[in-house]
């Protein structure tokens, strides 16, 4: 995976699109972040579908996503991608929508001065040691190296819940979905 990143970052920041990009007035949090690729992302899942062409140029990643347990939350996941936080940039503060699904965290790149809070735990991160958690505790991300710091992101279904309740958590999403339309920054808890 790191390989397959490492070629990636290989193409320059074009490879890359912001994770944050709001139309209009982003919240303040988000201001300095929005349509930045100092937070860039170079996606293999975005919003419930994949992304072929990013999967096709890393071969070795799509194959183990394949084994992914996948929430299927319409419009909004599954997404899977490659993170990657510029030198000096820090992640404000935020919550996720639901606690449905579960945020994995796989470090693969990372200098040292990087760090992650999750509630009151902070943690350094460690190259290919991954932690899940539920991202509708508050968290963040700081980048205080000379380099950029990649991982790779995922969501999965949160285990507490039984098939049936995943089921009915899918439809629901979609029926939200239908209803509302495509809501800016909905999938990213933005």
């Amino acid at each position: 995976m790191r390989r397959e990143l490492v070629q990636v970052l290989a193409d320059g920041p074009g490879a890359l699109e912001p994770y944050v990009s709001v139309d209009g007035v982003p919240q303040d949090r988000w201001r300095e972040l929005n349509n930045s690729r100092r937070w860039g992302v170079f996606y293999l899942w975005k919003a419930g579908e994949p992304v072929a062409e990013n999967l096709a140029r890393c071969p070795k990643t799509a194959e183990a996503l394949k084994a992914w347990p996948q929430c299927d939350l319409m419009g909004t996941g599954p997404t899977a991608v490659f993170s990657i936080l510029d030198a000096r940039t820090r992640i404000p503060p935020h919550v996720g929508v639901n606690n449905a699904r579960l945020i994995c965290h796989l470090p693969l790149i990372v200098p040292p001065g990087c760090g992650f809070r999750v509630g009151a735990e902070t943690r350094v991160w460690e190259p290919g040691r991954a932690f899940v958690f539920d991202d509708t505790i508050e968290h963040e991300a700081w980048n205080d190296s000379d380099q950029p710091r990649a991982v790779l992101i995922l969501d999965c279904w949160n285990p507490d819940l039984t098939p049936a309740e995943r089921e009915m958590i899918t439809a629901l999403t979609a029926g939200v979905g239908e209803y509302y339309g495509d809501l800016p920054g909905h999938a990213a808890g933005i």
